[in-house]
């Protein structure tokens, strides 16, 4: 007999879901750490600047310790601050002093930096405590307290921390030759796939310094695009179709893609912001024309360095190779080359100003939109009610095939036009929607059933909504939808169930809280009585007591019944209700086929309801004697099914639950792999379908001692999905629940093979079209041809 394998944590795997909300996510897999409590200052002026939504551009530092010599080394940051300033951008050069990261760095610390970075060229001591800081030393130079410039992937790291958008700088790292062995690959390159700050700059500043193939492990401009292509980098020409080089405009390779105008970055970057994508902009900006004409004669001097470097030694030097071939590189050429250099540092921080100035407008006319209006439709008390009109009170009206209970709440999120200190008001955009388990399921499910006047009434959501403005937020946000309001009780005292999130300009979760309390006082189970429905669908925020009551009606009355968990602690819930039912309940409910009918956990909640069943002594989940009739081994799932089913243990913990006849269907939502059903079907005619099916993988049949009775497990691929078109990631999972919901209600049967294709590929279909749209609850009336007609 299959027994469940120790299971491995699904939570352990960072999967992107269309059933689960990431952003609040995973969207969640990054969010911006909050600055209290880290070694960070933030300079007066930026800090004004961003609290008042005004341009800001982050300048990294290096430039001034390991890269230019002086007086350069003094005059050029000072210079590159003035040329910000002048467009009425506010500079943030970043740098590490005595272990503190500074957003911001006073004119008398960047002097300072100039100079401990000629003292350690011949100071070791001095070299020893001034760091060039990459990402990765960041952490080690804040512990040491040493001073340190930082590098583009220092510079962008520390410019997310602080919420500054655009980074200028002179030229990126790369893929060297021979990575494949070697993995010599700059850090830059990886900061730029995950890190969202936009990125200016003349192309590599060492692809040409170290070009001389053969000689030198130098770094390759094709190996360099490929790898940002892969890591999914938006890499960019600025007016040029082609990527530049640093000293020279022209490198030999195109760039995906040509962005004309400061205002065209600026809008690109805010899409991609707003599309949830982690990867920075890569803008490239060829040298001033000026200084094309001296490329060729800079290429030579380089080509001698680097062999110079070889014969010293100086090329196995690691950090150190890069100033010391500036430093010849500038003796060779005259000086040519540092001019060069400064000329395209100067050209792309003006730049980096006019799209950061193009940002700030943008982040300015968005919050200046106005809010969508959310006053209620309830008509005046003069006119006659209608069937849509808010009823706070009365028995709703009979006659629902969809009853879906639990809660309708109103999501508000608030995200700032820019970065801003905390314990303080901000401009930026609020956003009130409406949202809850409940809420979007039954959403996703009148979508797709209400084709006609005569169906519109089909789906009757039971959710307690409060006497209060929320309130009539929710239930006019309802009659909108064109759904019935006769369903919403109003618990006296109580507050309308709400979400408020506040997120940072990117998008990313700083915190929030949910009030739910109110979703306690809805008793449902004398009105879904009235209601006559042929399925109902309960969420996981009911409390224990409506919860036994729905399902004790329920399987009374041979009603079928849908549980969405809703989230890892609340899928317990139903299980502790039942556990609390008297004896004489308990032990009705061990003689029905399935306690629950129907449910659609993430692997998450999945495992949480295995772990609680699997380590629990009560009665209600001692395996049932129809189990001991199933044998399979484990070798046996592994021919039919995708490997990570069984390795994680998805199919043994939904075998174990299915084994205690507490759900009859298990619907597990995979994320990107898909979606698994899992369900014991009876009947000889029903068992008979599935032998028929031509045997291939993603189909497991267990088969028992007897002719009509049988475990399915069949495992279906995630539609596919381009993240470039992904708006939104709250209720995907919801939808892909509703769709299911309303395919069961037009009498589609999981047990039968082409109807359990069509409830999954309506479903699937509804999550992806929801994660397009932007809305918490798509709409999905295109896939009404899917449904079977109603009767």
């Amino acid at each position: 007999m299959l027994r469940p394998r120790p299971v491995v944590r699904a939570a352990s795997r960072r999967v992107r879901s269309f059933s689960t909300p990431a952003i609040l996510k995973s969207r969640a897999t990054s969010t911006r750490p909050a600055l209290a409590g880290l070694p960070i200052d933030i300079a007066p002026e930026v800090a004004q600047a961003q609290a008042e939504g005004r341009p800001v551009v982050a300048l990294e530092s290096t430039l001034i310790t390991h890269g230019l010599p002086p007086p350069h080394s003094q005059s050029l940051p000072k210079e590159c601050e003035d040329i910000l300033r002048q467009q009425g951008v506010t500079p943030a050069t970043i740098a590490i002093l005595n272990g503190r990261i500074k957003v911001g760095v006073e004119s008398k610390d960047l002097d300072y930096l100039a100079e401990q970075g000629w003292l350690a060229r011949k100071d070791k001591t001095i070299a020893e405590r001034l760091w060039k800081v990459g990402r990765r030393e960041l952490g080690a130079a804040v512990v040491k307290r040493l001073d340190g410039g930082t590098t583009v992937s220092g510079t962008m790291a520390v410019a997310h921390l602080a919420g500054i958008k655009i980074f200028s700088t002179g030229g990126i790292g790369g893929v060297h030759r021979g990575a494949e062995t070697s993995f010599d690959i700059s850090s830059d390159l990886i900061a730029l796939s995950d890190t969202p700050v936009a990125v200016v700059c003349a192309g590599s500043k060492s692809m040409q310094i170290l070009s001389l193939i053969g000689r030198l492990n130098s770094l390759d401009i094709g190996l360099t695009l490929e790898y940002l292509e892969a890591h999914a980098v938006p890499v960019a020409g600025y007016q040029t179709s082609d990527w530049p080089a640093f000293y020279t405009a022209v490198s030999g390779f195109k760039v995906p893609m040509r962005l004309e105008s400061a205002t065209e970055v600026a809008e690109t970057i805010a899409m991609t912001d707003r599309l949830g994508l982690r990867s920075s902009l890569l803008l490239g900006n060829p040298i001033p024309t000026e200084y094309h004409a001296v490329g060729e004669e800079l290429q030579r001097a380089v080509d001698q360095a680097v062999a110079e470097s070889v014969e010293n030694g100086m090329a196995r030097s690691g950090k150190q190779v890069t100033p010391w071939l500036l430093q010849r590189v500038s003796e060779l050429s005259q000086g040519k080359s540092l001019e060069s250099n400064k000329a395209l540092i100067r050209n792309n921080v003006k730049v980096g100003g006019e799209v950061a100035l193009e940002y700030a407008r943008l982040m300015r006319d968005a919050t200046a939109l106005p809010l969508r209006a959310f006053s209620p439709s309830v008509p005046p008390k003069t006119q006659p009610v209608s069937r849509n009109e808010p009823v706070r009170h009365r028995t709703p009206t009979p006659k629902a095939s969809v009853v879906v209970a639990g809660v309708l709440a109103v999501d508000i999120s608030m995200v700032p036009a820019s970065s801003s200190p905390l314990k303080t008001t901000a401009p930026g955009s609020v956003k009130l929607t409406l949202g809850g388990v409940a809420g979007n399921v039954a959403g996703a499910a009148h979508s797709l059933l209400s084709s006609s006047a005569s169906s519109a009434d089909e789906v009757l959501l039971l959710a307690p909504v409060a006497e209060d403005t929320l309130g009539d937020v929710a239930r006019g946000g309802l009659a909108r939808r064109g759904m019935r309001t006769d369903g919403l009780v109003a618990p006296p005292g109580g507050r309308t169930a709400t979400c408020g999130i506040l997120l940072d300009e990117k998008g990313d979760l700083v915190g929030g809280i949910a009030d739910m309390a109110i979703a306690h006082e809805l008793e449902a189970d004398q009105r879904i009585r009235s209601a006559t429905p042929e399925i109902v669908c309960f969420d996981g925020n009911l409390s224990q007591e409506a919860m036994r009551g729905i399902v004790t009606h329920c399987s009374a009355n041979s009603v079928p019944t849908f549980f969405e968990p809703t989230s890892n602690q609340k899928a317990l819930q139903l299980l502790r209700a039942l556990e609390k039912a008297d004896r004489d309940l308990s032990s009705q409910l061990a003689t029905v086929p399935a306690i629950v009918s129907h449910s659609a956990p993430n692997i998450h909640e999945l495992s949480q309801l295995y772990e609680h069943v699997n380590f629990s002594e009560h009665s209600l989940y001692a395996s049932r004697d129809w189990f001991d009739a199933y044998t399979v081994s484990a070798q046996d799932l592994a021919v039919r099914l995708p490997k990570w089913i069984l390795d994680e243990g998805v199919a043994q913990m939904a075998i174990r639950l299915l084994s205690t006849s507490m759900f009859g269907t298990l619907f597990v939502k995979s994320g990107s792999r898909g979606v698994l059903a899992v369900q014991r079907v009876i009947g000889v005619d029903r068992v008979a379908e599935w032998p028929r099916l031509p045997r291939k993988k993603g189909t497991a049949v267990i088969r028992s001692g007897g002719v009509g009775d049988a475990i399915v497990l069949k495992h279906y691929d995630a539609l596919p999905l381009v993240e470039a078109d992904i708006c939104n990631v709250t209720g995907a999972g919801d939808n892909l629940a509703g769709a299911l919901l309303a395919g069961l209600a037009r009498g589609c049967d999981p047990a039968l093979p082409a109807d359990l294709d069509r409830l999954i590929d309506l479903a699937q279909r509804a999550a992806v079209g929801t994660l397009k749209s932007g809305e918490a609850v798509g709409n999905h009336s295109e896939l009404r041809h899917l449904l079977p007609a109603s009767t």
